[in-house]
């Protein structure tokens, strides 16, 4: 667990580590794999976030899951180019609520590159990346003792 005043230091930078969704290239559900591939290969993010119209959370999609899944179910060029990419959306990966604490986004970040934050209505607020964490500790480690005094027990 991690120390109170480090949670507390950490989360008030919480503004400058999560991206909120109005900020982020994002795939809705309904959009074709070449409008996907178009996306993807244009942004430096090798995995975005896929999204209902309503703005609701689906999962994730990186062009290793378009193109496995191609491969996969063998589908031809044709046919695949138009197919809707929520069948090939990673729905399974890992996801913060609102409420998230420093502890889990810690540990879930040590696997993942970014960290979808949902609602519990599953509407997509924004991302944690692992770079913006790095940010906020290091900014922990600089400027902690200017509001904390420290002591050795």
């Amino acid at each position: 667990m991690i120390a109170k005043e480090f949670e507390e230091f950490i989360l008030r930078e919480e503004k400058t580590f999560l991206t909120p969704a109005r900020n982020l290239a994002v795939l809705i559900d309904t959009h074709n794999v070449d409008h996907a591939i178009l996306v993807l290969s244009q942004i430096s993010y090798t995995r975005i976030p896929v999204v209902t119209d309503q703005r609701k959370f689906v999962g994730t999609i990186s062009l290793t899951d378009i193109l496995s899944y191609q491969m996969r179910e063998e589908i031809p060029d044709e046919e695949f180019s138009s197919m809707d990419i929520v069948h090939m959306t990673k729905k399974d990966g890992e996801r913060l609520g609102e409420d998230f604490d420093v502890t889990d986004v810690l540990h879930k970040l040590v696997e993942e590159s970014f960290l979808p934050v949902v609602a519990a209505d599953d509407t997509f607020l924004g991302i944690i990346t692992r770079k913006s964490i790095l940010k906020a500790i290091n900014s922990l480690m600089h400027n902690f003792s200017n509001e904390y005094e420290m002591r050795i027990k």
